[in-house]
């Protein structure tokens, strides 16, 4: 749902005025206005400064390269192929490339970042960006560990005025919603317990390079670079399971382990455990890199049925002694059934349960994911909309993951919710 604007500040003249606009901004927010100032010229580009031209940077640069409302001025990494791979991808014969990432953000005609580089430097370059006045989007997860995601979360909220997003791009498909509202209504029952997984098979490692980029550029399998498959990939199921759930977690006890891929690496390449919410409800989460057969999604099971979501299909179950389909609009001469009655036209148990099956239609593609939560930026940043993927949602992620990590790579030891804000 949209903001209401709180003026018609133009975008360019807004980020011009520095300090004097954000102040004035500021005491419209003391005043209970929205908090992210709208732009009056929205046919002006946003003008997009790329930090990170790696993989996922130029995936991202190719979903956006479609889109009217923005231009890629700038791009930068530190590894020249990527660089000329970002300069290619901008879709600008005239951007510029640096291998400073300072110089974008102290550009004044770049009105805001995107952040696509390992996990620790997600923080420093989002502050950064914050503090001179630009708008952020930075991928996830939100920072390496308890310091920086509170400073992270500090930062934006110092900066009400401007956008601040984390690419948890699943929070906006529309089954996610619908997800939230068929339990909020009581069609599941209870929720119980869950499971969240994203399941590889591959190595993660980038064999051939130079010995000088070896580790820089194999950032995913050390500790100082990030969390492994935790903060990397296993964070996406773990966010939509807690915009699902509204609830947090209170225990973590997981194990992690190198089983396949003894090349020196410190992240694991397999993991498993459980977490333990404030509400009661148990979850299993996993992650590895030698099986691909589970891949990446979320089940959820309820006293009235089951929620699964993975390979981009919704399936919804419901229990044979607990249906009540007319609930959520399926219509079917047995939507109205007795218990233990089936679904099927023709005779069967009643021990079998057909499942109605959704497809995700707005996940079909990943470059349609990537280019639909770059609009919700472009939304935030010209129409002052409330970021979903907000700063506090994603350090609450940041958090379940942080409690995953810290209890995997500590032998399995229990670590509750404190434990982890402790280290920060």
């Amino acid at each position: 749902m949209k903001t209401e604007s709180r003026q018609n500040v133009n975008r360019r003249e807004f980020l011009r005025h520095g300090s004097a606009a954000v102040a004035g901004v500021a005491g419209l927010a003391a005043l209970g206005a929205p908090a992210i100032a709208s732009a009056q010229n929205v046919n002006s580009k946003i003008t997009f400064g790329m930090i990170g031209s790696g993989s996922r940077g130029c995936s991202i640069l190719n979903a956006i390269s479609r889109h009217s409302q923005s231009v890629v001025t700038d791009v930068c990494d530190i590894y020249p192929p990527n660089l000329e791979a970002g300069k290619k991808a901008s879709a600008n014969d005239k951007v510029r490339a640096t291998m400073n990432w300072q110089e974008l953000v102290e550009r004044k005609d770049v009105d805001a970042l995107i952040i696509s580089t390992p996990l620790y430097l997600h923080v420093p370059m989002s502050v950064a960006g914050l503090e001179s006045g630009k708008h952020v989007f930075s991928e996830k997860s939100m920072g390496l560990n308890m310091k920086q995601i509170n400073r992270m979360l500090a930062a934006a909220n110092k900066h009400p005025e401007l956008a601040y997003l984390v690419g948890y791009q699943s929070r906006l498909n529309e089954n996610l919603q619908m997800i939230k509202d068929l339990i909020a209504e009581g069609s599941f029952g209870k929720i119980t317990q869950f499971y969240c997984h994203f399941d590889r098979n591959q190595s993660w490692r980038r064999d051939g390079l130079d010995p000088k980029w070896d580790r820089l550029l194999n950032w995913r399998l050390y500790r100082e670079y990030c969390g492994g498959l935790l903060t990397e990939v296993v964070t996406h199921e773990i966010d939509q399971v807690l915009s699902i759930l509204g609830t947090r977690p209170e225990t973590a006890a997981f194990q992690g382990s190198i089983m396949v891929y003894n090349d020196g690496r410190e992240q694991h390449d397999s993991i498993m455990g459980s977490w333990k919410m404030e509400d009661g409800v148990i979850g299993v989460g996993t992650g590895h890199l030698s099986n691909a057969s589970q891949g990446s999604g979320f089940t959820m099971l309820g006293t009235h049925g089951t929620i699964e979501s993975y390979g981009g299909t919704l399936k919804l179950y419901w229990e044979k002694k607990a249906r009540h389909l007319d609930s959520i609009g399926i219509k079917h001469k047995f939507a109205k059934v007795s218990l233990g009655q089936s679904l099927s036209d023709e005779d069967e148990s009643p021990d079998y349960t057909p499942a109605k099956v959704i497809t995700f239609a707005t996940d079909s593609t990943y470059q349609d994911a990537t280019a639909r939560e770059f609009e919700h930026f472009y939304d935030c940043v010209l129409n002052g909309t409330k970021p979903i993927m907000d700063a506090a949602s994603a350090h609450a992620s940041s958090v379940m993951a942080l409690m995953a990590y810290q209890s995997s790579m500590n032998g399995g030891k229990a670590y509750t919710r404190d434990d982890v804000l402790a280290l920060g």
